[in-house]
């Protein structure tokens, strides 16, 4: 029911209310009410009930507007602290939450993703190129996974991935193509020219036992097999 739909029904039920009212008054005995005073009932209800609930109408829509309002705000707040701002992927907090409502599941991988060099990037080409860097390799991760998976940047140039339902192979060349994915990239450097980039990967089997925790712990210390065997390459935690 609309706003004006609302404002004659109160006001109809209002004088509806006083016709009742003075319609039994007059049927009782010495308390007649001449007809011609029923006309002067239902204007002054009529004309005291509209803008009434023309205000109390009026206060509810806005009243309404206000609450859709604020859900909306908490709502996009509550989305903005589960996004990462620079790269669009899942915060640290809103990653480790969700990886974990899936942890039990079985056949889960956990992938951890370190950009090699990164700091070169900024000492050489700027801050600007570092987060151009960070935004990129955030795509490249996600355009690599499945929609069902899940990714997430843990904080500086860690990543994390949480590949869900799959088999050994697939968890192995998911991880592969991540890799593949990250080292294809040509990032423009506002100084001029393009820089490349290349990332260290470990991989690890989610054990349902454990607390998510230890296999992502497992991942990094995989992925810091990466690193000192050479960097660009995916290690599998033993």
């Amino acid at each position: 029911m609309g706003p004006k739909q609302k404002i004659v029904f109160a006001v109809g039920v209002s004088v509806f209310g006083t016709i009742i009212i003075m319609a039994i008054v007059s049927a009782i005995p010495g308390m007649f009410i001449p007809l011609r005073y029923f006309g002067v009932g239902i204007f002054c209800s009529g004309s005291i009930s509209t803008p009434v609930c023309v205000l109390l109408v009026r206060q509810g829509e806005e009243n309404r507007r206000l609450r859709q309002e604020l859900e909306l705000r908490v709502a996009e707040l509550a989305r903005l602290a589960d996004i990462d701002g620079l790269t669009g992927l899942l915060s640290r907090n809103a990653f480790l939450n969700r990886a974990g409502q899936v942890h039990r599941q079985p056949d889960n991988w956990y992938l951890l993703i370190d950009i090699d060099h990164f700091k070169r990037f900024n000492d050489d080409h700027g801050h600007q190129t570092g987060d151009a860097v960070l935004h990129d390799v955030a795509r490249a991760i996600a355009d690599a996974l499945r929609p069902t998976d899940l990714c997430g940047r843990l904080g500086g140039e860690e990543f994390a991935a949480c590949l869900i339902d799959c088999n050994e192979d697939q968890a192995e060349r998911r991880a592969e193509l991540v890799r593949i994915s990250i080292q294809s990239l040509r990032v423009r450097a506002p100084t001029g020219g393009t820089v490349r980039v290349t990332a260290s990967i470990g991989l690890s089997a989610s054990d349902p036992a454990q607390p998510i925790e230890a296999s992502l712990h497992l991942a990094d210390l995989a992925m810091y097999a990466a690193k000192t065997g050479g960097r660009n390459q995916v290690r599998r935690a033993a």
